[in-house]
C-alpha cells in the first residue's frame, strides 16, 4: 500500500468521460459541472460504505469461536485487531466510535455504527476538526488530557507514522526520553491541559502531529485492510541517520519531520512549465489534497552527514572543512552537559562573516531534556574567525532576541544562556538536493588544485614564466637577514 491515501469513491478527472464545453463556468456548463461535482461527492459515499462494510465483515472474521450476534462486533474483537505498540490505538479508537452513540451497550457495535462513525471520520477534511477529533480520542473524552494521555498520544502517533511510511517499528531506549521531553514541553508545570491550550502548543511546536495519524486511519477505512495488513518494511538509507554514535534517533527524526518547514524534509520537485496547474476541479479530490499531508518521515534518508565531530575532529577549523561551501540548508545538532540537545535548522547554507545570517525558515529547537522551540526567524546565526572587532565562534540567537547558545573559538565550550558547559557533541547534516553535495565537493577539488597549483609556483616560478628575482618571497627572506643569492627554492 503506498504512502498516499486514496479514497476509494474519489472520481479523478482523468477517468472522467470528457464532456465537451466541459472547462466553461458560466451558463449550461457551470450548471453541469455543479450537476456532476453532485454526483461524484454522491458516488464517494456509495463507495466509501462499500468500504467500511466490506472492513467490518473482515473483523467479524478475526472473532473468536462463533459469532453470536450477527451484524456485531465485541468490544474485545475490535481491539484485537490493533496488535503490538497499536492495541491502546485499537481500545481509544473503539470508545470514540461509540462516544456519539446513544446506544447503553458499549460492550458490542453494530454494522450501523461501525459504517456511521468511520464516515464521520471520512468527512474531517479541514484542519481544526481533525484536531479536536485526536484530542478528544486521545483524552478517552474527556475534556482535558493528562500526562499519561499525553505520552500514548505521542508513541501512538510516532508507530502509526512509522506503519505509513513503511518503516519498521524498533525500539530504541532513547526513544522514551523524546516522548517525555514532549510531554514537559506541552504541560510545563501543569498536569492537565485543555483544548485551547493544546491547540497553542501545537500550533508553535509541533504543527504536523496529527497527518499522519488521520492518514493512517483513512487509509484503513478506505482501503478496507486490517491493521495488521498493514505492510510495513525497512527503509535501509534511514539506519545511518539512526546509529547509536550519531544523536539522532528515530523518534527525534520523527519529531523534526513534524516541526521543520518542507525545505528541510521535502526535496525540491522539477520546475513545472509556466502557465501549468494541477488543481483539480473534482471537490472530493480538492478537500482531501487540502487535508494530506504525506508522511514525511522517509525524506529525511536524503540527509547527507557533512560533519561529525567524533570522526572528524572537533574544531573550528574542521567545522569549516566540512561545511563551508555546502549551498543548501542544513540540520546540525549540539549535544553538551546536563542531557541537552538542541537541534539548529539553517535554511540556506553557512557563511563565515561579522554579520548574521538565516532566512525565516530558520528555527533553533531544543530536544532535551524538554522539548521546545525556542526561536524562529532570520539573521539567527553568526559565524567569525577572522573580524577583529567581533569575538570568533558562532552565535545562536535571532538579532534583536537573547543569544540562547554560543561555541568558543576552539570549540572547547559552549555558552548556554550565558552558562559555560562542557560540548560533547556536534553533527552538521545537508537537506539540499544530491547537487548541492556534488558543488561542495567541486569547490573542494578546485580550492585543493589551486593549492597545489600555488605551491608548486613557489617552488619552481620559472615554470610559470616568472622570474626568482622579482619574487616577492625573496624580498621578505632577504629583509629578514636571509641570504638566498640567485637560487630559487627548487636547486
Amino acid at each position: 500500500m503506498g504512502n498516499q491515501i486514496t479514497l476509494k469513491g474519489s472520481v479523478h478527472r482523468k477517468n472522467a468521460p470528457q464532456i465537451p464545453g466541459e472547462d466553461q463556468v458560466d451558463g449550461e456548463g457551470g450548471e453541469y459541472e455543479q450537476s456532476q461535482a453532485h454526483i461524484s461527492r454522491k458516488k464517494s459515499r456509495q463507495n466509501q460504505t462499500v468500504a467500511l462494510i466490506k472492513l467490518f465483515e473482515k473483523l467479524e472474521l478475526t472473532a473468536d469461536g462463533d459469532n453470536a450476534h450477527p451484524g456485531e462486533l465485541t468490544k474485545a474483537t475490535f481491539e484485537n485487531a490493533f496488535q503490538g505498540p497499536l492495541h491502546r490505538f485499537g481500545k481509544l479508537m473503539y470508545l470514540q466510535m461509540m462516544s456519539s452513540s446513544t446506544t447503553t451497550n458499549r460492550e458490542r457495535i453494530t454494522r450501523e455504527q461501525f459504517v456511521k462513525a468511520g464516515r464521520e471520520i471520512l468527512k474531517m477534511f479541514d484542519e481544526k476538526t481533525v484536531v479536536k477529533y485526536y484530542f478528544y480520542l486521545f483524552a478517552s473524552s474527556k475534556e482535558f488530557m493528562t500526562k499519561e494521555d499525553a505520552k500514548n498520544m505521542f508513541e501512538i502517533s510516532f508507530a502509526l507514522t512509522l506503519s505509513l511510511s513503511k518503516i519498521l517499528y524498533q525500539e530504541d531506549e532513547r526513544d522514551p526520553r523524546v516522548f517525555s521531553a514532549m510531554v514537559t514541553g506541552l504541560f510545563g508545570i501543569n498536569t492537565e491541559v485543555g483544548l485551547d491550550e493544546f491547540n497553542k502548543w501545537l500550533n508553535e511546536s509541533c504543527p504536523h502531529l496529527f497527518h499522519c495519524v488521520h492518514n493512517w486511519v483513512c487509509q484503513i477505512l478506505t482501503g478496507s485492510s486490517l491493521p495488521v495488513e498493514m505492510e510495513m518494511a525497512r527503509v535501509p538509507h534511514l539506519e545511518g541517520h539512526t546509529a547509536e554514535n550519531n544523536c539522532t534517533s528515530m523518534a527525534i527524526l520523527w519529531l523534526l519531520s513534524l516541526t521543520l518547514p518542507p525545505i528541510y524534509t521535502k526535496q525540491p520537485g522539477p520546475v513545472k512549465p509556466e502557465g501549468a496547474c494541477n488543481v483539480t476541479k473534482d471537490p472530493m479530490v480538492t478537500s482531501m489534497l487540502l487535508l494530506r499531508k504525506i508522511a514525511r518521515l522517509p525524506e529525511v534518508q536524503s540527509w547527507k552527514l557533512l560533519y561529525n565531530s567524533d570522526n572528524h575532529g572537533m574544531s573550528i577549523n574542521r567545522f569549516n572543512n566540512h561545511v563551508s561551501a555546502y549551498h543548501a540548508p542544513t540540520v546540525s545538532f549540539f549535544a553538551f552537559e546536563g542531557r541537552n540537545l538542541y537541534c539548529l535548522a539553517i535554511d540556506r547554507g553557512w557563511v563565515e562573516g561579522p554579520n548574521r545570517f538565516g532566512g525565516p525558515d530558520c528555527r533553533l529547537i531544543q530536544l532535551l531534556p524538554v522539548y521546545r522551540v525556542n526561536q524562529v526567524g532570520e539573521k539567527m546565526v553568526r559565524w567569525t574567525e577572522f573580524s577583529r572587532e567581533i569575538p570568533k565562534g558562532i552565535t545562536i540567537g535571532c538579532e534583536g532576541k537573547t543569544q540562547v547558545l554560543r561555541l568558543a573559538e576552539d570549540f572547547d565550550k559552549i555558552f548556554h544562556y550565558d552558562v559555560p558547559c562542557e560540548l560533547h557533541k556536534i553533527e552538521v547534516w545537508g537537506c539540499g538536493a544530491e547537487t548541492a553535495l556534488k558543488a561542495q565537493e567541486s569547490q573542494r577539488k578546485w580550492e585543493a588544485s589551486a593549492v597545489r597549483k600555488e605551491q608548486s609556483r613557489k617552488l619552481r616560478p620559472e615554470a610559470y614564466g616568472e622570474s626568482w628575482n622579482d619574487n616577492p618571497d625573496k624580498q621578505i627572506l632577504q629583509w629578514g637577514g636571509v641570504d638566498v643569492g640567485n637560487h630559487s627554492y627548487n636547486r
